[in-house]
């Protein structure tokens, strides 16, 4: 075959990587691959793909979620960002209730004032 190269693979019927023959996939074959580039492996008589960035499967069909990790800036930035949001969340429902207790003791004394002038 032309531009026949070789490389290791490890296939789902033998558990030890091989070197193996590789071409390019015959132009009839050219959108056998969704996502990624067809290769022929010769010694196996198998269609491959090789899967763009991002991409997964036999055909190169799933997107991928997660396409790198988080950095350690990005997961401590996150975490100041929430503590943050509960800090305040916190602050507020306090201010809140102190403010409904504030009422309710203005709205009882205001009760018995009433009842104390009949």
């Amino acid at each position: 075959m032309e531009n026949c190269t070789t490389a290791l693979i490890q296939t789902e019927n033998s558990p030890r990587v091989a070197q193996v023959g590789i071409a390019r996939c015959k132009p009839e074959m050219r959108d056998y691959c969704f996502h990624g580039q067809c290769m022929y492996i010769v010694d196996l008589d198998e269609h491959y793909c090789r899967c763009d960035v991002g991409f997964s499967g036999v055909r190169c069909v799933h997107s991928e979620l997660v396409r790198q990790p988080l950095s350690k800036e990005y997961v401590a930035l996150t975490v100041i960002v929430i503590l943050l949001l509960l800090a305040a969340i916190s602050i507020a429902s306090y201010y809140i209730c102190r403010r409904y207790q504030r009422k309710k003791r203005q709205m009882n004394t205001s009760e018995y004032k009433e009842v104390g002038a009949l």
